[in-house]
């Protein structure tokens, strides 16, 4: 085994795993349709059974949005889940060929069993990971794996640490798959749930390394750990995203970005800054500037009635905001 960040480690990492440590894998949320109800499913409430598409944070409504997150993150590759995204089989196929034009690593999340034929749409999928929902009837997945595997496909299963399942390291292990083993993590969705069942949560997270030692029985093993997913995995990403914003923007280690937000009459803010020749970024609600503007430009524009805040912010498209400190 190699360990890595943050608890993780593998026996066999996938190319999608790669990609994902790097930060380089663009999250395509196909749909929050489901046709399962598994007990430990994080999928938002703002998202869970709305036939709804996100590009990471940004919703999608036409391609130019995904578009402009790809490149907004240098996007190396594109993790399509869900929700059930083979229940928009057309449309995961769309994506697939536009990411497959800009030479994008694919990875497919699926917890159907899906044969030959419908596989074949899917042409340009590098990896699928197959999810036997609350771990069930995992020999369903077999033909499937094998119709994967003919077709060229990294194939495997990715599950959720909530039990043994012995028949799963069998399967991987007779079919040469690769088995990724998550953490089983905690959402404002799914904490009742997890608790009703008599796990116990740390943090955002529940400890269960008996049953991840069980699986390492598979020969490519991969386990993944909450944490993983901030400090590497989703941090690494921010700063993808934070390095194409402006220069003005200061950037964190955790990939924040710090800048000068005026609100108010924004036409008038930007004559003033227009004037002073200062470089800036509007958006509907404010602009950003430097968080190193001059002091008399502050002043000019704090003269002329605008309101100015030191903010710390993500540099993803709902701009979430961490800090704010008025000026």
């Amino acid at each position: 085994m190699r360990r890595i960040e943050a608890g993780s480690y593998y026996s066999y990492l996938p190319e999608g795993c790669k990609l994902c440590r790097k930060g380089a894998k663009l999250v395509l949320f196909v749909t929050g349709l489901c046709n399962n109800r598994c007990f430990y499913c994080p999928v938002s409430h703002a998202k869970f059974g709305k036939d709804v598409t996100y590009a990471n944070e940004r919703e999608v409504k036409s391609v130019r949005d995904f578009f402009e997150e790809a490149e907004m993150m240098e996007a190396e590759g594109v993790a399509i889940t869900g929700g059930e995204p083979l229940l928009k089989l057309e449309r995961v196929a769309k994506f697939v060929d536009i990411a497959k034009k800009f030479d994008m690593h694919i990875h497919l999340y699926t917890s159907l069993p899906a044969g030959e034929e419908k596989l074949k749409k899917l042409s340009g999928v590098d990896e699928i990971r197959f999810h036997p929902p609350e771990l069930r009837n995992p020999d369903a997945y077999i033909e499937p794996i094998k119709a994967a595997k003919k077709l060229g496909i990294d194939a495997g299963f990715e599950i959720p640490a909530i039990r043994f399942e012995r028949r799963i390291v069998e399967i991987v292990n007779e079919l040469d798959a690769f088995l990724n083993v998550n953490q089983l993590e905690v959402s404002e969705r799914n904490w009742e749930n997890i608790v009703g069942k008599g796990y116990k949560v740390k943090d955002y997270y529940v400890e269960n390394q008996e049953v991840v030692r069980a699986y390492e029985e598979a020969e490519k093993f991969h386990y993944c750990s909450a944490r993983f997913k901030d400090v590497a995995q989703f941090r690494r990403r921010l700063i993808r995203m934070a390095m194409n914003h402006p220069d003005f923007y200061a950037i964190t280690r955790d990939g924040t970005v710090i800048c000068c937000r005026i609100e108010g009459d924004l036409d008038l803010a930007e004559r003033v800054l227009n004037e002073w020749r200062v470089e800036y970024v509007r958006f509907d609600d404010c602009i950003e500037t430097s968080p190193e503007i001059d002091i008399v430009i502050r002043e000019a524009l704090k003269s002329e009635g605008l309101k100015l805040s030191l903010v710390e912010r993500y540099p993803t498209s709902n701009r979430i905001v961490i800090e704010v400190t008025e000026i």
